[in-house]
C-alpha cells in the first residue's frame, strides 16, 4: 500500500536489502547423506556474519548471592536475535559454540537473566554505563574469559566517552590499581589488555548536531558549515557491517564540528590505567590492539521527538527523519533560513538524504588538536576526514 512506503531512503535499506536470499534456495533435501565433514562445513558457513555491537550497563554490586564482594550485574540495551542453528541438531550446536563460545549472563527487559553468546573475534562489548571500580571490572573481565575455551575473553570493548558517570570512573582505574590490588588481578588485567583487538570510545552528540541548532551543535552556531545529515543516529540495534570509508554519496562537510566535551578525557583515562599496568613502558612491548573515536548522533533523547520514536526499525527510522525534517522547516520558518539560504534543500534532496543508522569511526590522534572555544564545548577541523562507517541493521 502507498501509505506503507518509506518517504526516505537510507543506506541501511540499500545496503541490507542486498542481502535477502530468494526462498527457492532455503531447502536441500540430501543434506543428511553428506559426509560429516562437509556438513560441518556447511554448518559453519551458514553462521551469522554479521559484526555486534552489545550495548550494556556494567553495575557495581556490594555482594552477590554468593557473599562475595565486588559482585556486578550487567544489564543489556537489545538482546540479539537467537542464532537458529544452536537448537536444530547436535553438529549445528557443535559448531555454534566453536565461534559463539563466550557466555555472559546479563539482565534483560523486566529483570529477566538471559546468557549471551558472544563470538569474540567479531563482536563488540560496549559499557554505556562505566561506574565500577578496578577489582569489579576485573572480576567481569576474568569472568568472561574464565567461559572461554581458547583463554582469550573480550578482544573488542568500548566506552563511553560522553557518559559523565563512565570518565570519571575510567580515571579512578590507574588510582585504584596504584593500590592494594592483588598481584594476581594485576597480571590477569595486563595479560587480558595485551590481547585486545581494538578500543572504541564513542561519543554521542545529541540529535540536534544534525540540524545544526541548539545548544550542542555549534558554539553560537557560527561554526557549523551547514546541515550535516550524513551524520550517522546511533539506533537501539546490535548487528552492523563495518566500512574502512564511509560509502555514502552524500558526504557534508565536516569542518569545524563540536564535539561538546573533550573525546580524548576517556583515551587518556584509558591509557594511564595502561601505564599502571606497566604494559605502555619500554620495558613490554606496546599492545598491538587499536584505539578508535566512534562519533554519532544519539537518536534516543533530545527535544527532537517524542520517546515513542526511537531508531529500531526502518520505520522508525523513517518517522525520526520526518521529525527532523519537520523541525527544519520551523527553523526556517522562524527566520534562519535568512541567515543559512545555503542550509535549504530541494525536495529530492530531502527524499533522497542516504541518512545512515550506524556510525563514524576515526582514527587515534583524531582530537589532538582539538580546540577549546566555550567551557565543556570544543571544536575540531575534520573538513580533510573520510571516516569508516558502521553501518547497523534495523
Amino acid at each position: 500500500m502507498e501509505t506503507s512506503q518509506l518517504r526516505f531512503m537510507t543506506s541501511n535499506q540499500i545496503h541490507f536489502s542486498k542481502d535477502n536470499p530468494s526462498s527457492k534456495y532455503l531447502s536441500f533435501h540430501l543434506f543428511t547423506h553428506l559426509p560429516p565433514e562437509i556438513k560441518l562445513k556447511v554448518w559453519e558457513l551458514s553462521l551469522p556474519c554479521r559484526r555486534r555491537l552489545f550495548t550494556l550497563c556494567l553495575n557495581h554490586e556490594a555482594k552477590n548471592d554468593a557473599g562475595v564482594v565486588h559482585g556486578y550485574k550487567v544489564s543489556i540495551e537489545q538482546p540479539p536475535r537467537p542464532i537458529p542453528q544452536s537448537s536444530v541438531c547436535v553438529e549445528s550446536r557443535k559448531v555454534v559454540r566453536q565461534f559463539f563460545r563466550l557466555s555472559l549472563l546479563v539482565i534483560a527487559d523486566n529483570d529477566r537473566p538471559l546468557t549471551v553468546w558472544i563470538n569474540p573475534e567479531s563482536d563488540h562489548l560496549f559499557l554505556r554505563k562505566f561506574d565500577v571500580d578496578i577489582t569489579t571490572f576485573a572480576n567481569f573481565i576474568i569472568d568472561i574469559k574464565s567461559s572461554d575455551p581458547q583463554r582469550k575473553g573480550i578482544l573488542h570493548i568500548a566506552f563511553d566517552s560522553l557518559c559523565r558517570t563512565s570518565v570519571p570512573s575510567l580515571k579512578a582505574l590507574s588510582a585504584d590499581l596504584a593500590n592494594d590490588v592483588p598481584q594476581e588481578t594485576i597480571a590477569a588485567l595486563s595479560e587480558w589488555v595485551l590481547g585486545l583487538k581494538s578500543i572504541w570510545f564513542i561519543h554521542l552528540l545529541s540529535s540536534e548536531s544534525r540540524l545544526g541548532a541548539g545548544p550542542i551543535s555549534g558554539t553560537g552556531n557560527s561554526t557549523i558549515k551547514g546541515l550535516n545529515r550524513s551524520m550517522p543516529l546511533f539506533p537501539h540495534a546490535v548487528e552492523f557491517d563495518l566500512f574502512e570509508e564511509d560509502i555514502r554519496p552524500y558526504q557534508s562537510s565536516l569542518k569545524s564540528h563540536t564535539v561538546f566535551y573533550n573525546p580524548n578525557a576517556a583515551v587518556k583515562a584509558w591509557e594511564a590505567m595502561e601505564n599502571e599496568l606497566g604494559i605502555r613502558s619500554d620495558a613490554r612491548p606496546h599492545p598491538a590492539r587499536q584505539i578508535s573515536h566512534i562519533l554519532a548522533v544519539t537518536a534516543r533523547q533530545g527535544y527532537l521527538r517524542p520517546a515513542s520514536a526511537e531508531v529500531r526499525s526502518a520505520r522508525s527510522m523513517d518517522d525520526y527523519l520526518q521529525l527532523e525534517q519537520e523541525r527544519t522547516k520551523d527553523f526556517f520558518t522562524r527566520g534562519g533560513g535568512t541567515f543559512f539560504p545555503q542550509w535549504r534543500e530541494t525536495e529530492e534532496q530531502k527524499r533522497n538524504l542516504l541518512s545512515a543508522a550506524g556510525f563514524w569511526v576515526f582514527p587515534y590522534g583524531t582530537f589532538d588538536t582539538l580546540e577549546e572555544k566555550l567551557v565543556g564545548k570544543a571544536c575540531q577541523d575534520l573538513s580533510d576526514q573520510r571516516p569508516g562507517l558502521g553501518l547497523f541493521e534495523l
